[in-house]
């Protein structure tokens, strides 16, 4: 480990690398790390390196590339999807977004994040369970 780090920076960055091999991943979320730490918490964690990726970097994980959560996803892509199902069934036709915002368990926020549009999310959703008649 470099010398130039403080006796808690490696405490802290012992506590990343502890977490991401028992969780055997090379990218740690925030989250996934505030549910597993021993040590130090977020707070501790942003006031001794400034940003969760430089924490991250220093532990010698991949960081978030920039606009990514670096809080790990909330829901799965399962959840997300058949609530798109969910929302056909109950209206008989496929949901917009803007149904999805009012209606859903969801916004439609989630699913632009990960699939890009709303309109490819529910692509998705027909292709792996299927249009609803």
């Amino acid at each position: 480990m470099d010398p130039e780090y403080s006796d808690k920076q490696k405490v802290i960055i012992e506590e990343i690398k502890r977490i991401a091999k028992k969780l055997g991943v090379e990218q740690l979320s925030m989250h996934d790390f505030d549910q597993h730490h021993r040590v130090s918490a977020l707070t501790t964690v942003a006031n001794h390196f400034g940003t969760w990726n430089e924490a991250i970097e220093a532990a010698g994980l991949i960081p978030y590339a920039p606009g990514a959560s670096i809080h790990g996803p909330i829901f799965s892509d399962d959840e997300l999807l058949f609530e798109i199902i969910r929302l056909h069934q109950q209206f008989g036709r496929p949901p917009s977004d803007r149904r999805m915002n009012s209606h859903g368990k969801f916004s439609a926020k989630p699913y632009v994040d990960r699939w890009g549009t709303f309109t490819k999310a529910r692509e998705v959703a027909y292709e792996k369970y299927g249009r609803p008649e």
